[in-house]
């Protein structure tokens, strides 16, 4: 138990001091202070963790009476508590621009990890990049502002793209005016999946541009006046998001309850899913934020012309009090004279020792969750490794069990790697595995799992998609690596082929199975000529 100085002069003082907290305590339980939260959509399981707390207590167990409001594309929760409508608010990475522009937003815990923005276009050969976008028409929704800057870095010019107010409808995409949208990989997939519409995913992701997604904010004023409670408001939060995970079914159907969501089950789960990803509770604490990486995303709007001005990260970000009452201090030496005295400092030297083994172990704690996700992660490509592969792939195939669905697996392995190798050296051979990469994301979902799991091959997990729809993009990625003719350093165009083998899940298949039969699909392509897919056939 760590010991405080506060600890310590409570229990000399539990005398005078029981009278007064008693009253304080009784007053917490039955009169908690008022809390108004905007969200930034429609109720769902985005949410799940406010949901979570409030229904088990949390929040009242902090003595936090919660309100939470739900959101829409027409609402602004920036605006909401900046005009004291609301005390916190679920915004995006996109509130330090607004700190650029002199507004007191400060954030206290960024919820996502990753962002879950992405732009979805209409499957048009026409439209196979963001400069496809040029002179286009795509409806936008309010907080895009990371999505203007990954326009930006792939030199797309914004002013040639028409904007337009989005209805919320992905089925816009499919035909008419319209040919893209800003969407929400836990969201849109599933309802154009649910239609049977094809479409393309443009992920900022690929680019390098990965950003905090939904994070909890308040203002400048708030936090100093309320410290104590935005600490208790974002630990109970927490708990309510780690338990939503624990108990994903049992939210659901409090969701369903309490909240009638606009859609059902079937959408809650699928979003479920696919926040998890965002969230990666498993290997970052829930609600950590980075200086660092807020640092690198400032430097992203400012280059693409978003920021007004330089913003303060240390201010910027929640920072909890550390307050010290020498009152009490004061007060104890007053009566207990210079033994007191003399204890209360060696034990405030313990409190301060403590407080700094505290925080190192916190440290150490938080270095060790991103060492983690960085071996879960291949360097050259920016994809996941094998073993972070294998982790997904694990998840994905208990999902798809549980529901029923299909779950299709790519393994792509490029044709003639070594000779690549051997002529041009292995930085030539390194660039090509990254264009490998960039082209394996570019023609899956932001639900896809991509991976490169040794050597020059590769594996892709395909949730929800049939044998059919996955040797549709294996012919995709073939197609887009054989028209890429990257050049190398010393001028030499290169022509980049690969084979690729295509398994579908079976009822009883385990990950192991499902990949050897992905596998031997490979090598049937790579002995049928290369460059080539083979679909591996159904058991008998």
């Amino acid at each position: 138990m760590r010991i405080t100085l506060q600890r310590f002069l409570a229990i000399i003082l539990a005398g005078l001091s029981l009278a007064t907290t008693i009253p304080v305590q009784a007053k917490a339980e039955t009169d908690p202070t008022p809390v108004r939260v905007q969200l930034k959509w429609f109720h769902q399981f985005q949410f799940a963790g406010f949901y979570a707390a409030q229904a088990q207590g949390y929040f009242r167990e902090a003595g936090l009476d919660v309100t939470l409001v739900e959101g829409g594309p027409h609402v602004s929760p920036t605006q909401e508590v900046l005009d004291g409508r609301a005390d916190f608010g679920v915004g995006t990475s996109g509130l330090l621009i607004t700190r650029s522009r002199g507004q007191p937003v400060v954030a206290v815990a960024a919820v996502f990890q990753h962002s879950p923005y992405i732009l979805i276009a209409r499957d048009d050969p026409e439209i196979v990049s963001p400069s496809d976008l040029e002179g286009r028409t795509i409806m936008v929704e309010p907080y895009s502002e990371e999505l203007l800057a990954y326009l930006h870095r792939g030199g797309v010019d914004t002013g040639r793209v028409n904007m337009v107010e989005h209805t919320g409808n992905p089925l816009d995409v499919v035909d008419g005016d319209v040919v893209g949208m800003t969407a929400y990989l836990t969201t849109e997939p599933f309802f154009l999946a649910r239609a049977g519409e094809r479409y393309r995913v443009f992920d900022p992701k690929v680019a390098g541009i990965d950003f905090y997604g939904d994070t909890l904010f308040t203002t400048s004023d708030y936090a100093e006046r309320n410290n104590g409670i935005v600490v208790s408001f974002r630990e109970a939060l927490v708990r309510g998001w780690t338990y939503a995970f624990n108990h994903q079914e049992e939210i659901i159907a409090v969701i369903e309850r309490e909240y009638e969501p606009e859609f059902g089950r079937d959408f809650l789960r699928f979003e479920a899913d696919n926040i998890r990803r965002l969230l990666i509770p498993d290997l970052i604490e829930i609600g950590y934020m980075n200086p660092a990486r807020w640092i690198s995303i400032a430097r992203e709007f400012e280059a693409a012309g978003l920021m007004h001005g330089p913003v303060d990260i240390d201010a910027f970000m929640f920072q909890p009090a550390q307050p010290t009452d020498w009152r009490w201090l004061l007060y104890t030496a007053l009566i207990s004279g210079l033994v007191i005295a003399l204890s209360a400092a060696v034990l405030f030297k313990l409190y301060t020792l403590n407080r700094a083994l505290h925080s190192e172990v916190n440290s150490r704690r938080l270095l060790e969750a991103e060492l983690r996700e960085r071996a879960l992660s291949d360097s050259v490509t920016g994809t996941l490794n094998r073993h972070g592969f294998l982790e997904a792939m694990a998840r994905e195939m208990e999902r798809a069990a549980r529901q029923d669905a299909p779950l299709s697996l790519l393994e792509l392995d490029l044709d003639n790697f070594k000779r690549i190798n051997d002529t041009h050296g292995h930085a030539a051979g390194d660039r090509i595995l990254a264009l490998v990469g960039a082209v394996c994301r570019g023609e899956t979902r932001g639900i896809d799992i991509v991976a490169r799991i040794g050597g020059e091959e590769f594996m892709l997990a395909l949730p929800d998609t049939d044998t059919g729809g996955a040797a549709l993009v294996a012919r995709r990625i073939l197609d887009r690596l054989e028209a890429s003719r990257p050049r190398l350093d010393d001028g030499t165009v290169v022509k980049v082929t690969a084979s690729i083998g295509v398994a579908t899940r079976m009822e009883g298949d385990s990950p192991d199975a499902l990949m050897m039969r992905a596998d031997h699909a490979m090598y049937e392509a790579k002995r049928a000529g290369r460059n080539r897919v083979s679909v591996a056939p159904s058991r008998d």
